[in-house]
């Protein structure tokens, strides 16, 4: 091993076992004072070993890291660069190296616990590390590929029913991102999320600034096609999914209509983490049939009182909807709304808080002689269930 790795590498103890299988165990192994694993052992086990007679190969072993690991970032990059020399480090009988847990210490990036391993392939190498999620629920897969020149790594990940870490909190059906990463930054490339209220993509860069401070800075792009209005409020605001498809669209929710959303993401701190969890997204969003349920804007700005202007049957149908905003970890301001219904216009504001209250004013205009100003309506409440007052 240290002739393989070109470093000192220390042994404390080695012996053979017989069951549960055959087995070379070896402990307390030290690389260079870099990386520790407390136990690696060399498995030969039956079926391996048949399939080897049959197809007249002689690899028929795997080493597996059976202890419990916890890595650093920086450890676990060490151990990337010796994925290279990992056919020279092993007998050439192994087919399969593994770590059977692995935890990344003061990660935020990847959080759990995870399996770790690699397969020699057809050319006797060991070109790529698969990473697999595994707690529950929901699935994720990493897969590393370092490049053996010294450049960036790439990397592909696909996950199911799982949040990957520093995204909105709701439920994420799929999840696929692809990119490259190395010591000072993080590229993805390509990102898609998927959700029961539609899709979401976009690309995003993580940084390290070689001067000043903060650090880290993220800067990136979103884009969406088809988000489902009434769908995103009940997942946002805590309703099953299931109650979601038993109720018909728009028929709860204060706003139905489908939102088409393109904006920057930016952010930065400190670590990667920190540029992460401040992240903000600033851009458009229009919604196609947009209807507002619970008030008649129309009928409340022609009457000079407000009764009757607000019920659960009371709707606005808008023939087009725009508004700009800022989303970050302290909630949504939607700014320069903008709501057309005939000769109805509507203008305003509305604040959306991490706890999903409300706080806006909308200003309405009927646009006839005989209104004399813009109607103006406070909006309170909750995204749930919002609440209209003069």
């Amino acid at each position: 091993m240290s002739a393989a790795l070109n470093m000192p590498v220390h042994v404390q103890d080695t012996h053979f076992r017989t069951t549960p299988a055959p087995a070379l165990v070896l402990t307390g192994i030290d690389f260079n004072s870099q990386v520790r694993l407390d136990e690696v052992v060399l498995e030969f086990t039956a079926p391996s070993l048949w399939r080897a007679v049959l197809s007249g190969q002689r690899r028929w072993g795997d080493v597996v890291v059976s202890s419990t690991t916890s890595l650093t970032l920086d450890q676990a990059s060490q151990l990337l660069t010796w994925l290279g020399s990992l056919d020279k480090l092993v007998p050439d009988s192994v087919t399969k190296v593994r770590f059977s847990q692995v935890r990344f210490a003061g990660s935020g990036l990847l959080p759990d616990r995870y399996e770790a391993f690699t397969l020699r392939e057809g050319n006797g190498q060991f070109t790529m590390v698969t990473l697999r999620r595994v707690e529950t629920p929901g699935s994720m897969q990493l897969q590393v590929t370092p490049d053996r020149a010294g450049g960036q790594a790439a990397f592909q990940c696909d996950a199911a029913d799982w949040r990957p870490p520093f995204t909105p909190k709701t439920a994420w059906s799929e999840f696929v991102a692809s990119g490259h990463f190395g010591p000072n930054a993080i590229a993805i490339e390509r990102f898609s999320l998927g959700s029961a209220f539609g899709g979401l993509d976009g690309r995003l860069t993580v940084s390290r600034r070689e001067h000043g401070s903060p650090a880290w800075f993220a800067d990136g792009h979103l884009s969406t096609i088809g988000i489902d209005v009434p769908t995103l409020i009940q997942q946002a605001s805590g309703v099953a999914v299931a109650s979601v498809d038993a109720t018909p669209p728009g028929a709860t929710t204060p706003m139905s209509g489908t939102a088409a959303i393109d904006a920057t993401l930016a952010g930065s701190g400190g670590t990667p983490e920190e540029a992460l969890a401040g992240l903000i997204a600033e851009g458009e969003v229009t919604v196609r049939s947009a209807t507002l349920n619970g008030i008649n804007l129309g009928y409340a700005a022609s009457r000079p009182s407000p009764s009757n202007s607000t019920s659960s049957s009371a709707t606005t149908r808008f023939t087009h909807f725009e508004s700009s905003f800022i989303a970050g970890s302290s909630g949504v301001l939607f700014r320069k709304i903008h709501g057309m219904a005939g000769a109805l216009s509507t203008r305003g504001e509305l604040t959306v808080a991490s706890d999903l209250t409300l706080n806006g004013l909308l200003h309405v205009n009927l646009g006839g002689s005989r209104i004399q100003a813009p109607l103006r309506i406070h909006v309170r409440g909750a995204v749930a269930h919002p609440q209209y007052g003069r």
